[in-house]
């Protein structure tokens, strides 16, 4: 059974801050040549953003995404030791509140993780995990053939720009990472709330299991091999705490395919702008 309509659009609303927040923490680490304010605009960062959701969804633990970004800052003219910058900051910051939001809940809820890692043990020896095995390995190998191409499109003279990259990263203060630790704080709080709000009101859900399997499987994704974690996800989704495919299918469409979505729209619509000014036609000279 599908959530309903009104907590759909809180599940929307969540989704469309996360969006928010994201472009205000990427436009924090991207100051401009004197360091003094922003040098992207909230729909350039919005933009690039949504590039990297759109890329990270069909590759292997999201790894698609930073090159999309990285991609995205060079269309918003954003020179390549500042882009490179900005991107290793950030996943500096996502690692280490990842780590520790790991390690906070598993101490506060230990219990219902070791439950749900019983649970998905007993499920994974299953006979009807076989075929999920199966289309696993296949995603995961579509998904190498796709990072493989999207990993050419990044410049291969992006090592000269290491050594200015490290002075910009240097360069960020412990105010500016202070803040963006917020951002980014938010930011997991807000996409783990996703999958709550959705559950609210569902009858046989324990509210322990659903918090901590949303942030399970929404950041573990990074290590599994497949788009998205596609197969693993859905089966600890559906095993790990009982979640039904009608909340599975709307947890996916709004922490997912909604972003992923609208990368490929901006994507799309870029492509489609820099054809156009490549098929303008040149003017003809004038006579004398």
């Amino acid at each position: 059974m599908l959530p309903s309509l009104a907590l759909q659009a809180a599940a929307a609303a969540l989704c469309g801050i996360d969006i928010v927040v994201r472009a205000a923490r990427i436009r924090l680490l991207v100051p401009d040549a004197a360091g003094s304010r922003p040098s992207l605009t909230f729909a350039h960062a919005i933009a690039l953003n949504a590039y990297g959701d759109a890329a990270a969804a069909i590759t292997p633990g999201r790894l698609g995404g930073d090159p999309a970004r990285f991609a995205g800052f060079r269309r918003a003219r954003i020179d390549t030791p500042r882009a490179i910058a900005a991107l290793a900051v950030e996943a500096l910051i996502d690692w280490v509140l990842l780590v520790a939001a790991s390690v906070g809940l598993a101490l506060a809820f230990g219990d219902t993780v070791a439950l749900g890692a019983r649970r998905l043990a007993s499920l994974a020896a299953g006979p009807q995990v076989r075929a999920l095995v199966a289309l696993t390995l296949a995603l995961a190998l579509a998904s190498a053939v796709a990072w493989r191409r999207l990993r050419h499109r990044v410049p291969q003279g992006l090592a000269t720009s290491l050594a200015e990259s490290w002075r910009q990263s240097r360069a960020v203060g412990p105010r500016t990472v202070a803040v963006a630790g917020s951002l980014t704080t938010l930011s997991m709080l807000v996409r783990t709330a996703i999958l709550p709000v959705l559950a609210a009101g569902l009858p046989g859900l324990d509210p322990r299991a659903v918090l901590v399997g949303s942030f399970a499987l929404l950041y573990g994704q990074l290590i599994v091999p497949t788009p998205a974690g596609a197969g693993a996800v859905e089966l600890g989704f559906l095993g790990g705490f009982g979640g039904g495919a009608g909340l599975l299918l709307a947890w996916r469409a709004y922490t997912l395919l909604l972003p992923a979505g609208l990368g490929a729209v901006l994507a799309a619509r870029a492509a489609l702008a820099t054809r156009a000014r490549g098929a303008t036609p040149a003017s003809p000279p004038t006579s004398s």
